[in-house]
């Protein structure tokens, strides 16, 4: 065997090993590395951005992807519909800026763009209401958090809506969309929100 070769397959190293290697190595070389990773794709540039910078404005990022979302989910013209392209999105966002408020809105949009596709093109496949259902499981689930009160404040109208956005959806959507919101009891308490309350730009600690 020529001892050159390789004896074994190259494995990609762990995080603990990139991070060893990383102490052991000069700051400006790091800082080579990492504006590497900024010049090789605008997701890492956003990713960066959310991290040294936590009070960037997303706006015009979540517009986008709000986009995306709606025309995945109730496309129009009506094309094949791409819900899995839409939940890759939502999770994209999240995971590179962090921002809860823009999540739960990508989270809703899903829902309602869902809820007007079923009652505008007569969707008839379980599997789509069940994303929905989904969906809507986890958006309750964040607005549930006491820590997110202000943010429930800024959606409850619109969740309240998605009640009677389904109507008479079948495969037992609208009876679950009813249900659902009935035991969050989110809609229940209606009391203002104090001024100085504010809607966390990051995920929540815990």
């Amino acid at each position: 065997m020529n001892p050159q070769e390789p004896t074994g397959k190259r494995t990609t190293p762990t995080w603990t090993v990139i991070r060893r290697k990383l102490g052991q190595t000069d700051l400006d070389y790091v800082i080579g590395i990492v504006k590497a990773l900024f010049d090789f794709s605008k997701d890492n540039r956003t990713f960066l951005a959310s991290r040294l910078f936590p009070d960037t404005d997303w706006s015009a990022l979540l517009e986008k992807y709000r986009k995306q979302v709606r025309d995945a989910v109730f496309p129009d013209p009506p094309r094949q519909i791409r819900l899995g392209d839409a939940r890759k999105a939502i999770s994209a966002y999240r995971k590179a800026t962090s921002d809860l408020a823009g999540t739960a809105e990508l989270m809703l949009v899903f829902v309602e763009s869902g809820t007007d596709c079923g009652r505008t093109y007569g969707v008839d496949y379980e599997s789509f209401y069940t994303s929905l259902e989904s969906m809507l499981d986890d958006l309750l689930e964040m607005l549930c958090d006491e820590r997110n009160c202000r943010l429930l404040d800024r959606l409850r109208e619109r969740v309240r809506r998605l009640e009677e956005s389904a109507g008479d959806i079948g495969w037992g959507y609208s009876d679950y969309v009813s249900e659902r919101l009935a035991e969050s009891g989110l809609l229940d308490d209606e009391s203002e929100v104090p001024d100085d309350a504010a809607v966390a730009g990051t995920e929540p600690d815990g």
